[in-house]
């Protein structure tokens, strides 16, 4: 057998590794593609789910009575707040005085 020299060694094994790095290659593409298909599928599953969580935590009744309970209360916690603010301005002598003669200044204006 005759020696080889330490290049055709080298171009030896070159030739012998290239195949298996072809093979790799396309085997890491084939892995990429996959995985981006999970990884998309994956997406939608997340996005399909909080949609859907969203959804049936919207309607649930317990939800809706205490959202609609909470309204009605703020509601009429404002009209009672501003019922009360009103009869304290009306209550007050100053403002009463002042409504007075914005009437009758505005009752002279209109005989004019």
């Amino acid at each position: 057998m005759k020696e080889d020299g330490l290049g055709g060694i080298f171009l030896r094994h070159l030739v012998m590794a290239i195949p298996w790095g072809i093979i790799l290659l396309v085997v890491m593409l084939i892995a990429a593609v996959c995985v981006k298909q999970e990884i998309k599928e994956g997406i939608q599953y997340g996005v399909r789910c909080a949609v859907s969580e969203t959804a049936n935590f919207t309607f649930d009744p317990e939800v809706v009575v205490s959202v609609k309970q909470n309204l009605k209360e703020g509601i009429e916690f404002v009209a009672k707040t501003g019922r009360d603010g009103i009869k304290d301005l009306l209550n007050d002598p100053q403002i009463k005085q002042d409504l007075k003669e914005a009437l009758e200044y505005s009752n002279e204006k209109l005989r004019k």
